[in-house]
């Protein structure tokens, strides 16, 4: 039954974000629609790409989105037109990647080609080479090291890009708090809609963010702290510096919300973001130059000590640090950039 109820609540979704024309609506329906592809990557044992789909489909690109519609008006006012050449195009390309699926092997098929000679050498060999309790996280770090190296430095690139996109002129006061983040930590009682009253009167709007700020730093502990244990039991369990460090982002993203950017840079500096970006791939690529140094082939774990099997262990944990530092700040270069906050700051 849950078979059929996900792909159909899915395919509802995306009609209605079809549909609707408040932009606020569809930013709530996409968000619903991370969390439903989120519940179903759990039901296929891949909570590793759950955590990640939580965090950054529901998650931050629902701030984003929130953000740049705070900027936006948010009802669509023009004319929606249907365009027939557009339609034909991509019901054209819609039928040819349809029909590609045709000749798909079934992944529940256990005689498949991955299922018969792929997926039994990883499994009996992972822990033996590597080190490794999880096979995926061997297979990432070791095995496909130098890939997961290629896509930490993507990733890295594509936070540098934003930056140069992004970051112009040093803004002034002014501009900062034009850009203040939905006006969510500076929220009034009369720009919510209550009119002032004994119990709400207009100087008391400072007192009721005790609350959120209240849960926020009893929270952000056990946020952090769940964060480093995915990246450092990653070996061990789902997880590893992707979701570790997305999970660290989204910590600092919260705490900027809640507190307001003034703050939040006390925690976490402009400048020690940008820093932090580079410092993941650099640390990433630097354990594959130590190898080179210790007489190894380059990411050869188990030559940086004199147990092999240790080393293994020390050395895909570094890369993995390395990939969450990576990913956390250009999480909250997302989050920074967007919101223009002071590029020299």
């Amino acid at each position: 039954m849950i078979d059929v109820a996900i792909p159909l609540f899915l395919v509802v979704c995306g009609i209605a974000v079809l549909l609707v024309k408040d932009l606020m609506s569809s930013i709530m329906i996409f968000s619903v629609y991370s969390l439903l592809i989120a519940i179903e990557w759990v039901r296929l044992n891949a909570i590793d790409v759950a955590i990640t789909e939580a965090a950054v489909g529901a998650g931050i690109s629902t701030v984003l989105f929130m953000i740049i519609l705070s900027r936006t008006k948010s009802v669509e006012e023009c004319k929606k037109s249907i365009s027939i050449p557009a339609l034909l195009v991509a019901v054209g390309v819609a039928g040819v990647l349809l029909y590609g699926t045709v000749d798909l092997p079934n992944l529940r098929d256990p005689n498949i080609a991955p299922s018969t000679h792929v997926s039994p050498y990883y499994l009996e060999n992972a822990y033996k080479q590597t080190g490794q309790e999880n096979a995926v996280a061997a297979i990432l770090a070791s095995y496909r090291g130098y890939d997961t190296l290629g896509e930490t430095t993507v990733v890295a690139t594509a936070a540098f890009c934003l930056i140069l996109l992004l970051r112009g002129r040093r803004h002034t006061n002014k501009d900062l708090k034009k850009y203040e983040v939905t006006g969510i930590n500076k929220c009034t009682v009369k720009g919510v809609g209550i009119k002032p009253t004994k119990t709400n009167p207009p100087g008391s709007e400072q007192d009721k963010d005790i609350i959120k700020k209240t849960v926020t730093k009893f929270l952000m502990p056990f946020i952090q702290l769940f964060g480093l244990y995915v990246i450092v039991h990653g070996e061990l369990g789902p997880g590893g510096g992707f979701q570790g460090g997305v999970v660290l982002g989204v910590s600092i993203i919260v705490y900027s919300l809640v507190f307001g950017f003034k703050e939040a840079q006390q925690r976490m500096s402009v400048k020690a973001k940008d820093l932090l970006v580079s410092s993941g791939v650099l640390l990433y690529g630097g354990i594959g130059v130590l190898a080179l140094f210790l007489g190894g082939n380059y990411l050869q774990y188990n030559v940086l000590l004199p147990d092999p099997k240790f080393a293994s262990i020390i050395g895909i944990l570094g890369i993995e640090i390395g990939v969450g530092i990576t990913v956390a700040a250009v999480m909250i270069t997302l989050f920074y950039e967007t919101v223009r906050i002071d590029a020299n700051g």
